[in-house]
């Protein structure tokens, strides 16, 4: 193969979280299309559960090589001179979650409190893995020049990706950045910091302006980063969904193995955010007392439950949920495809007032997967164009009680069936996703 890219991100296999399999999925399929990804990645992984089958999935042909990284954090440190270790891997296993997360001292005494002050302002300056950008330069240069490689992918967040894949620009390589979401943009995705909040901008605006070329994971993240920084190509930026890998797609009976799902089943799948609120659940409650099939359906919430458990448990308990409610912690891919696939129905609930521009993750699933979608989504908003195009939105708009009937309606089987259009749901399957970036890549 003479057609040879580099991909860079800290977030690859064997992580097994959302922002993983964009950059995974592209590795794994651009051998099919007469590519050679070699892909340049951490050493150590501190924050996220891991899952060593996604490694085994590669074709051989992927290359994965690592750079030194210690996390910049009392953490990072002590674990960088031999002490415990002290990664979410490790830890989980003792169910100590204490320790998952440099910001979990902010809910400490005044010492923590410092400490975590000092992380945000002073040390995680674009983010917490600027310490591998140095590594990463030195590895992904040598990758470059022993293997003759062109042409470098960029997956941000983190901001330190954009500023590898600036410098490797500068020395003459062609650079794909790709934007998984709009960070300066949303107050909750970059430093409330001045002094960093301008390294981060000053990171995303070097990457949309310098990069050969931009793709995002949502047309309106590409609107926004024009509308930013006044992009005068229309034909820079490329709206590329994330696709679900087929290859992963299992049993449907699979689901079986759990007995609290003997009945019809709504599913939420990943982290579920606190600034969702109550919105849904209260939804959700009140169509359960007005639905004739109400003792019939659950509820279920599959992802990571250390994340979920404490937000929603107030919830569940408040509006008397408890029978209704399955909560399940992260399971693989195709464990949760299976569910997935046996589910009445799929949830997106990010709210009628928020994440206007996001094209979540998990709804891509739902989509390549045709199943409907109950959406809770603002209005315009990306989620809703989509649902609409793929015809699979059952959208929850209106007051509450109108949001309750729907949704009502929809257990009691008394809407009108969903009808997938099929040519529009094909866009969201892995093989095409890889397709639309290697157009981009040949071009280049």
């Amino acid at each position: 193969m003479d057609k040879k890219i580099l991909i860079i991100t800290p977030y690859f296999a064997p992580q097994c979280h959302a922002a993983v399999f964009r950059a995974y999925k592209l590795a794994k399929y651009l051998p099919q299309f007469g590519w050679k990804p070699y892909v340049l990645t951490v050493d150590k992984n501190y924050l996220y559960p891991e899952d060593p089958e996604l490694l085994g999935d590669l074709p051989k042909e992927v290359e994965v090589h690592t750079a030194r990284y210690v996390e910049p954090t009392l953490r990072g440190l002590r674990m960088a001179l031999g002490g415990r270790d002290r990664s979410f891997k490790e830890i989980s296993k003792r169910a100590d979650f204490s320790a998952s997360s440099p910001d979990k001292n902010q809910s400490g005494g005044i010492l923590a409190r410092l400490y975590n002050y000092l992380l945000q302002k002073w040390i995680l300056v674009p983010d917490a893995y600027w310490t591998w950008e140095r590594s990463a330069i030195h590895a992904a240069k040598a990758l470059i020049r022993e293997n003759g490689i062109g042409l470098v992918f960029t997956s941000a967040d983190p901001y330190t990706s954009h500023a590898i894949g600036f410098t490797l620009k500068k020395a003459g390589c062609t650079w794909v950045a790709d934007l998984r979401d709009p960070h300066t943009h949303c107050h909750y995705m970059h430093s409330k910091f001045k002094r960093v909040f301008w390294r981060q901008r000053e990171a995303e605006y070097n990457a949309v302006l310098n990069a050969d070329a931009v793709t995002v994971a949502s047309s309106a993240i590409g609107l926004i980063l024009t509308d930013m920084y006044g992009v005068a190509r229309h034909d820079k930026i490329h709206f590329i969904p994330t696709g679900l890998d087929f290859a992963l797609v299992g049993n449907v009976h699979d689901a079986d193995t759990h007995p609290d799902l003997n009945v019809p089943y709504l599913i939420f799948t990943g982290e579920y955010l606190s600034d969702y609120g109550d919105i849904f659940l209260r939804c959700f409650a009140d169509a359960m007392k007005e639905a004739d099939a109400a003792t019939k359906y659950k509820l279920v919430f599959a992802g990571r439950k250390e994340v979920n458990e404490p937000i929603l448990r107030p919830y569940i308990k408040a509006l008397n949920l408890e029978k209704y409610i399955v909560l399940m912690d992260q399971l693989s891919q195709r464990e949760l495809y299976a569910l997935i696939q046996r589910s009445a129905a799929t949830i997106v609930c990010s709210g009628p007032h928020a994440r206007w521009w996001c094209l979540p993750a998990k709804m891509v699933d739902y989509i390549a997967l045709k199943k409907p979608v109950l959406a809770l989504v603002p209005d315009p908003s990306e989620a809703r164009t989509r649902l609409h195009e793929t015809g699979l939105g059952i959208f929850l708009d209106g007051s509450d009680n109108a949001r309750a009937r729907t949704l009502a309606l929809f257990i009691d089987n008394k809407l009108p069936p969903v009808v997938p259009n099929e040519e529009a749901c094909g866009r969201y399957t892995a093989p095409r996703q890889t397709e639309e970036f290697v157009k981009i890549f040949e071009r280049l």
